[in-house]
């Protein structure tokens, strides 16, 4: 009867602690026995030294030869430990586009940026920071204290006298396991996003940048060659038009003329 006693008060204080712990209020450390709290105030080996920063950066270049900047790209990816999340190649029947998404070394990613001038024009550039250490710090946090939960309800499960009891402690451990791993992949997901910067390049055909005709007086003799080459098939176009008219006035009219002059006379 003793030993039941003890071990409902065990799952009462697990129970406690862990619903402090999801609720986040300043009441959790004092549902946690002394001895708890010691333990939860020991630094975490894994705590960050530093703050996290995603950085994500947007590149929009021309390049004289579309499928080579990409091909270069992708090895220089490759060379800087990097890799490539998305590919796609987009023609318009004239002209191709790239757009390649790619994620590379946080440190490395000024260099990087800047060694792009090396493929083509860059048109502009784009790079943005996120500041998620808060969130990191949070993270780093709820999951060592749900560890440490886990782990006194694991002693609770092997102390069990009955199964009431075991399977109690069995649907609390399961919960607390699945919060706990989701509360991992969040903060690997963020560690991720950390450790790679994701860079979107755009890579188009550099016709488009000179699509436009060059000034200066080469530029000033075409346009009037191609406007006397306008005007002339104008002139052209309009004689066509007038022909058929000229023909029947001179049909209708010169006999008309004959006629008057000869009743003149």
């Amino acid at each position: 009867m003793i030993r039941k006693s003890v071990l409902a008060l065990l799952l009462l204080g697990v129970g406690l602690l862990l619903a402090g712990c999801g609720s986040g209020s300043p009441g959790a450390s004092e549902a946690m026995a002394p001895e708890a709290a010691v333990g939860e105030t020991k630094q975490d080996p894994t705590t960050i030294s530093g703050p996290q920063i995603i950085r994500t950066a947007y590149v929009d270049i021309r390049v004289v030869d579309v499928a080579e900047a990409t091909a270069n790209l992708i090895a220089a990816t490759a060379a800087s430990s990097g890799a490539i999340d998305s590919q796609s190649v987009n023609s318009d029947g004239t002209s191709t586009y790239a757009n390649i998404v790619i994620r590379v070394p946080s440190a490395t990613l000024d260099a990087f940026v800047t060694d792009l001038s090396q493929l083509g024009t860059v048109i502009s550039v784009s790079i943005n920071a996120q500041d998620v250490t808060t969130q990191v710090v949070d993270l780093d946090a709820r999951i060592q204290v749900l560890q440490t939960s886990i782990d006194r309800l694991k002693v609770i499960q092997e102390q069990a006298a009955s199964v009431a009891d075991l399977v109690a402690v069995e649907s609390e451990l399961a919960s607390r396991q699945g919060e706990l791993d989701s509360l991992t992949a969040q903060r690997t997901y963020l560690g991720q996003q950390v450790a790679m910067s994701t860079l979107t390049v755009s890579i188009s055909p550099i016709t488009e940048l000179t699509s436009s005709t060059a000034p200066g007086f080469l530029a000033g003799l075409q346009n009037g060659w191609s406007a006397f080459l306008a005007l002339i098939a104008f002139l052209i176009t309009s004689a066509g038009f007038l022909v058929p008219f000229i023909i029947i006035g001179a049909i209708i009219v010169i006999p008309v003329i004959t006629i008057a002059i000869k009743r003149k006379k």
